[in-house]
């Protein structure tokens, strides 16, 4: 009888990790099968060896920031305590990974600082324990060489006291190249016997924690619009991807980097322009009482030469507290479901319509109240100008042109708004004369201004058509 031919066993290097769901109980036995090259299976030690984890997550009642990305928590390992703040979003303003020594029952001040763009005004508390066991084995081949690393987690979670989950989860990470077909065929046919269910990725840990951890980030992914999606929909993106790089500036404000301040007066205004820009399909008293709270901290962050003082204060966690509720609901009322390019497109011809109107009524002579309505008019248009969907050249042209307009128009009525902002009663007689003395000269600045405007108006009119800019 002819001797039969050996078969030929492939033994390419696979060099990938796999990874396993595994029952809670599962024993798999011992991994080793010298045939195919695994002779031996033992608990690393040293480094590697055994350890157990106690970890506290601290967070507001509403997971938030868990739901931004952001992990802060009190971990314990072989009796010692430690702080841990961790991200993967908002590097590199937030660490990576930041852990520190317990040194106080408090949370240190410099972590608390870290995350209040996150926390807001909301207390921070224990919302969620952990128990965690990591082993690991090491696989070797017949010279005892590391073929791969068994890691084997398993995690408790505690919620208010209760278990509310409990999982294990079980990778399998070839060494140099030395974990070959046969070893993760049998590796695997090996666990999935016990009941182990091979995956792509672990579940991340907030879908583990479960509700409130799984709901949506108070910081919406940015994208694109388009001028079919609804008023409520370009309203959400618009004001959420301020409020995204507005973080950013805050983070980096906190961290001292330069232009951070500019950056978040920038991110300011721009939110600021969102909601004049969709005034009047906004509900009119909670548009003005948003801008007012926008304009209130740029007033603070210009008058206070400690800005880290006004990211901290009341008015500036208020104002997070309410861009984050208008991300989700704006107050649009009807308009909400409109399709946000056509309803723009007709508020900018309106604002338009209304400025042209204005603006052909002015004379010498017109009252304070005409300019300054003239140069509201003109900030409106410019407001509606940066709002819209896709804003061709047109609209980008007759915003350079009102911008123009808008800082002449500035220059009518300074020595009015100068003479508002002067406390009369409270000024000393000298003080009283000196501030004459200077409103006359702004005055007759003001009218050289107005007059000048007058003359270049024809022209610069006649660039401002609807047909041309609609």
């Amino acid at each position: 009888m002819a001797k039969r031919k050996r078969e030929r066993v492939v033994v390419e290097p696979i060099g990938e990790i796999r990874r396993f769901e595994m029952p809670w109980a599962a024993a798999p036995g011992r991994l080793v099968n010298p045939e195919i090259g695994l002779c031996s299976i033992a608990l690393r030690a040293g480094d590697h060896a055994p350890y157990e984890i106690d970890v506290t997550v601290l967070d507001a009642p509403d997971h938030r920031l868990v739901r931004a990305g952001v992990w802060l928590a009190h971990r314990v390992v072989d009796d010692r305590g430690e702080w841990y703040l961790a991200t993967d979003e908002w590097t590199p303003w937030l660490p990576a990974e930041r852990i520190e020594r317990m040194g106080d029952v408090d949370l240190p001040d410099t972590l608390a600082d870290l995350v209040r763009p996150f926390r807001r005004g909301a207390a921070l508390g224990p919302v969620v324990a952990l128990n965690c066991r990591r082993e690991e084995y090491a696989l070797r081949g017949p010279h005892a060489e590391l073929v791969a690393v068994l890691r084997d987690d398993r995690v408790q979670v505690r919620a208010g006291g209760v278990v509310t989950a409990s999982y294990r989860e079980v990778t399998v990470v070839g060494v140099e190249a030395r974990l070959t077909g046969s070893h993760l065929g049998w590796l695997t046919e090996r666990l999935t016997s016990v009941g182990g269910a091979r995956v792509d990725e672990f579940p991340p840990l907030a879908q583990r924690i479960g509700a409130p951890a799984t709901g949506l980030s108070d910081f919406p992914a940015p994208r694109a619009c388009r001028p079919g999606d609804s008023l409520e929909n370009v309203w959400g993106y618009r004001v959420g991807s301020r409020l995204r790089a507005l973080t950013y500036a805050d983070l980096a404000l906190r961290a001292d980097a330069p232009d951070a301040l500019a950056d978040l007066r920038g991110q300011l205004l721009e939110l600021r322009t969102q909601c004049r820009g969709f005034t009047p399909l906004l509900d009119p008293t909670w548009s003005r009482s948003l801008c007012g709270d926008l304009q209130g901290v740029l007033d603070d962050l210009a008058d206070s030469p400690k800005p880290l003082a006004v990211l901290n204060s009341e008015r500036y966690l208020r104002l997070l507290d309410r861009l984050m509720s208008a991300t989700r609901a704006p107050a649009l009322g009807d308009h909400s479901a409109q399709p946000a390019g056509v309803s723009l497109a007709a508020e900018l011809r309106a604002r338009q319509l209304e400025f042209l109107r204005i603006a052909g009524t002015l004379a010498e002579d017109s009252t304070d109240e005409t300019w300054q309505d003239a140069l509201a008019a003109a900030v409106a248009v410019l407001d509606s100008c940066g709002v819209q969907v896709r804003p061709d050249k047109s609209v980008q042209r007759l915003a350079r042109r009102m911008g123009r307009i808008a800082d002449l128009l500035q220059e009518c009525v300074h020595a009015v708004e100068a003479y508002a902002a002067i406390a009369v009663d409270a000024l000393t007689s000298a003080e009283a004369f000196k501030a004459g003395r200077r409103f006359e000269r702004l005055d007759a600045e003001q009218r050289v201004a107005r007059l000048d405007f007058l003359d270049q108006w024809a022209q610069r009119g006649r660039k401002l058509t609807l047909r041309e800019d609609a």
